[in-house]
């Protein structure tokens, strides 16, 4: 009940990223603002249910994947809590009654770490999908065409992360670069972009703990 319970939560925190990532597409301040506080509170209890993590921070071995998995934990962790400090500084354009007046430097922040946020959040969920993405391909090698057709399925979502990353242009804002990137033509444009860029980090993921896996 308690795995199921966090696949939904962890489910419902992806689902808000998609949403908040459109803002440009949905331009609604308003729902963007609670979706914001929903995923914030979704945050703190996904770190409630999963406290384990804290108390076996010093046990164990720590190899190359410990170290990579800990390394995007903690990072996350820091880009998340940049991102909701920073959120209180933009709370002036959402809630008419918020007595903070954004300023260019908190768009900038807030921008940069929801957009490194959602990136460093793909890692983590590409690192939970390895071992899921090795028991697929432990079923394809037994045939040539399998195999064949899987990494050509890799290749494709890679590609699909590549075109998804600069048809949405996050660079922009992941770079701090003071412009403002192009909204997508719709919801559907947008949404289908930022599962293209979360399909491919995830495989490019996957193949990276290969290769950590040989170090």
């Amino acid at each position: 009940m308690k795995r199921i319970a966090k696949i939904v939560i962890d489910v419902l925190m992806y689902s808000c990223f998609l949403y908040l990532m459109s803002y440009g597409a949905i331009h609604d301040l308003t729902s963007h603002g609670y979706v914001g506080i929903s995923l914030f509170v979704l945050f703190i209890v996904h770190h409630v249910m999963n406290f384990w993590f804290y108390r076996t921070i010093g046990k164990g071995k720590w190899n190359s994947r410990r170290i990579a998995m800990n390394i995007t934990d903690w990072l996350l962790f820091a880009l998340m809590i940049t991102m909701a400090i920073s959120s209180i500084f933009m709370t002036g354009l959402v809630f008419e009654w918020s007595p903070m007046k954004a300023t260019q430097t908190a768009r900038e922040v807030h921008l940069a770490s929801c957009c490194w946020g959602f990136m460093v959040m793909l890692v983590h969920l590409g690192f939970h999908l390895d071992t899921k993405l090795n028991a697929l391909e432990n079923y394809c090698r037994s045939r040539v065409w399998k195999m064949s057709l899987l990494f050509i399925a890799y290749g494709l979502l890679i590609a699909a992360g590549v075109y998804g990353f600069i048809q949405s242009e996050l660079y922009v804002y992941m770079f701090v670069t003071g412009g403002w990137k192009m909204a997508a033509e719709s919801v559907t444009a947008a949404v289908l972009q930022l599962l293209g860029i979360s399909a491919g980090m995830c495989v490019v993921t996957h193949l990276g703990m290969k290769l950590l896996k040989r170090s």
